[in-house]
Formats: structure tokens, C-alpha cells, sequence
């Protein structure tokens, strides 16, 4: 289900894309890709395959009550795999979850939607800490890397987050992204932000995300490199 927070997240996105680095800028601008590229099906009929094991294998998990000990002592009775972070954040105000980035349980950056999974110490982040920062422009590059994929139909690389904001890497044959793409790259990623798409996490075998990117040398590079189970 669609949270607020990640609403919000999306639409401060949009505007931090300003101070980001979309690409890298060649002289030649790039033309348009011409439709959306096949491989954007691939991964999410993949995505979607993967998550219904998960939610099956979720729903078996005991849900049993837990006690969530927040950083001012106070505890919050929670269920195990049902109960997330945001949840607990929403319980005591809606404007706290709308407000929190990412949460820290047991000291493991842990996201808004993951189920907790016992009695745990949890503290919840707000765009002012430095890894609720640095979680947000990473979901910005998403968004980013998005539109860039819908656009020119390259092969996206790196995109990690900078300290002041994002950017993303793609590898285009024979053509480059110049200053005067900005524009219309701006534009699709406020067409996106608008369709308030979900976050969701989604833990996977290396085998399945190679599979999943094997249309992609430089992510299956990364993964190589990276990923070891």
C-alpha cells in the first residue's frame, strides 16, 4: 500500500533533481527511445514472481506480540512480521510518519515498510540525520533512473547518492545527454513522482538479479562484484 511518507519523498525529489547530475553530458543529445524497452517487462514480471513467494513465505512467519523500546524508554507493543516502523511512527502521530525517512532497529538501518521481527530498540529518521540523507537521494536516483531508462532506452550504471544530492550513470550507443536534455528529463520525472509509485523492498538470490539484469553488463559487473549470496 502506498504510504504518505513515501508521497512526500517522491515529490522532494522532483525538486532535488535540480541540484543533482543527471548524466553525463556529452555535445550530442540523445533521441528518445521509442516506446518503452523490453526490458523494463522483463524485471517486473520477474519483481512481481519473487514478491508473491515473499508474501506467501511472510504469511507463514508466527506473528507473536513484541515489545519495540523506542530512545526515550518508552515501549510500543508491536506484532512480529506484521508490524513495521511505520506503523509504530503512525501510532504516535501522523506527522512523524509522514516525516520519517528511514528507521534504525537494534542499530540496522531497517526501511518504513519491513515487518519487524522481535522485541527490538528502534529509532526513527528524519531527512536532518545524515543516513536518512543519504536513503533519500538513493530513492531519488530511482526515480531518476527511471525516466532516464523510459527516455533513451540505455543501460543505466552507477547511481549512487552524493553528499548534496544524486546522480546516474547510462551507457547510450552512439549518442550522449547534453545540458539541453534536462528539461524534458525534469519533466518525466515529475510525470512519475505524480504517479506516487511505492518504494518496496525485496530481498533477492544473486542469481535471480543477475538473471534479472542480464540484459545489463554494468549492473551484472556491479553484482559481480558486490554480491556474494
Amino acid at each position: 500500500m502506498k504510504k504518505e511518507k513515501q508521497k512526500n519523498q517522491q515529490e522532494k525529489a522532483a525538486a532535488a533533481g535540480e541540484n543533482s547530475k543527471p548524466a553525463a553530458a556529452t555535445a550530442a543529445a540523445a533521441p528518445a527511445a521509442a516506446g518503452q524497452p523490453d526490458y523494463i517487462d522483463h524485471r517486473i514480471k520477474m519483481y512481481d514472481e519473487l514478491k508473491a513467494q515473499y508474501l506467501d513465505e511472510l504469511s507463514k512467519k508466527p506473528k507473536t506480540a513484541i515489545t519495540v523500546t523506542l530512545p526515550d524508554g518508552k515501549e510500543v507493543q508491536a506484532t512480529s512480521w506484521e508490524s513495521t516502523p511505520y506503523d509504530v511512527a503512525k501510532g504516535i502521530s501522523q506527522g512523524l510518519a509522514d516525516n520519517t525517512v528511514i528507521a534504525r532497529v537494534n542499530n540496522e538501518l531497517w526501511d518504513l515498510d519491513r515487518p519487524l521481527e522481535g522485541n527490538c530498540k528502534l529509532q526513527l529518521l528524519k531527512f536532518d540525520d545524515p543516513e536518512a540523507q543519504a536513503v533519500f537521494w538513493h530513492s531519488s536516483a530511482h526515480i531518476l533512473g527511471e525516466a532516464m531508462e523510459k527516455r533513451y532506452g540505455g543501460h543505466l550504471c552507477y547511481g549512487p547518492p552524493i553528499e548534496n544530492g544524486f546522480y546516474y550513470d547510462m551507457w547510450l550507443e552512439g549518442a550522449g545527454i547534453s545540458n539541453s536534455d534536462y528539461g524534458a528529463l525534469e519533466t518525466d520525472v515529475k510525470k512519475i513522482v505524480k504517479e506516487k509509485q511505492p518504494f518496496e523492498r525485496l530481498e533477492m538470490k544473486k542469481s535471480d538479479l543477475l538473471k534479472m539484469f542480464e540484459y545489463n553488463e554494468f549492473k551484472c559487473r556491479i553484482l559481480n562484484e558486490k554480491v556474494t549470496t
